[in-house]
């Protein structure tokens, strides 16, 4: 009996992915007029047959893809948003729709299934955003099609995307050492995510490499997750690493309220690449993560778990970030400088 030819073995035959041949055989957006025209040639070679009926109909699948992100991820920071923007761009060279859930500190602290999952009206979901480990555990017992996206974790043994915090991070402090600066501090509380965690030991290597005194975390966050005032002093520290530029932000704003200035007085360098308004109205030297490829990767991901039944976890995958070099990093204040005593912890 012949064997049916599938969709796979087109992509095979011309060396394309699965999700573009069913994009050309379709007729959808996304594949170039000769690329359509050899796929649409190669299926007729081959024999294949193209059902016209529904795919969900077809295969049990709704083609919705849920993306899942914790509120707390999405106050005055656009960087969860832009993630989702890029994430939504990748599913649309794709057959599958991109559906947001926010998930409230209340369903957090209950580990309440998410709606969509509840509901089984997705196909996979990508969890964008490190949530506490109970909640993780119940989400990959409800689905077995997930990928966590910037961040990583052992539990459910799921594909993790993350970007290269660790390096980012010693690069970053390397910035301010060849600057000039010898005593740094790092902001951000480590036992919040995986990403904090990491940028905390990238900034431990640059600093043992120098030779020179590695402090403890300051803590920049209560156990839920919210920002607190930051336990910093200036006298003891010329410039700081912060593990986002939302903490930028708020050391800039607690700087000048006791009217120290950036860079003359203290250097700064950030994550995210944000925007001036999200860091005082200051350009901060800051690490973008390559958040279009990070979506791009998770997407492909989570499109294979779905549709390949003998799908192999890759595991955890990160991808390098790159410096902007703003106006927050000056040579360190001299000694004498009034500036170096002037702070006062409000």
């Amino acid at each position: 009996m012949k064997t049916a030819i599938k969709m796979r073995d087109i992509a095979g035959e011309l060396g394309v992915s699965t999700v573009t041949v069913s994009k050309a055989l379709a007729g959808k957006d996304g594949v170039g007029r000769d690329l359509r025209d050899r796929i649409l040639q190669k299926a007729q070679e081959l024999g294949y047959v193209y059902n016209s009926l529904p795919r969900n109909m077809l295969k049990g699948r709704h083609y919705n893809i849920g993306i899942l992100i914790a509120a707390k991820y999405l106050g005055e920071s656009s960087f969860y948003w832009v993630f989702y923007q890029e994430l939504l761009l990748a599913l649309k060279q794709s057959p599958y729709l991109g559906v947001l859930e926010i998930i409230s500190p209340e369903d957090e602290a209950k580990n309440t299934v998410p709606a969509l999952v509840a509901a089984r009206k997705v196909d996979g979901v990508i969890l964008l955003g490190q949530m506490p480990a109970p909640y993780i555990t119940m989400l990959t017992t409800q689905i077995t099609e997930c990928v966590f996206l910037d961040f990583y974790s052992d539990i459910g043994s799921r594909d993790c995307v993350a970007s290269n915090n660790f390096l980012g991070s010693y690069n970053l402090t390397k910035l301010l050492i060849d600057a000039g600066h010898k005593k740094i501090g790092f902001i951000g509380s480590t036992a919040a995510t995986t990403s904090i965690l990491d940028r905390y030991l990238g900034f431990c290597k640059a600093m043992m490499e120098a030779g020179l005194p590695v402090d403890p975390a300051i803590e920049d966050r209560d156990c839920q997750g919210m920002y607190i005032k930051l336990m910093i002093n200036p006298a003891v520290h010329t410039a700081y690493v912060c593990n986002n530029d939302q903490i930028a932000g708020i050391l800039i704003n607690q700087l000048r309220e006791s009217g120290l200035k950036i860079p003359d007085d203290v250097s700064i360098v950030g994550f995210d690449n944000e925007s001036e308004l999200v860091t005082g109205g200051v350009g901060v030297t800051s690490l973008a993560l390559n958040t279009a490829g990070m979506s791009e990767l998770t997407v492909n991901l989570l499109i294979q778990q779905i549709e390949s039944p003998a799908y192999t976890v890759k595991g955890r995958s990160f991808i390098d970030g790159r410096i902007v070099i703003k106006q927050s990093i000056a040579a360190p204040r001299k000694e004498d400088r009034p500036a170096a005593t002037a702070y006062r912890q409000g």
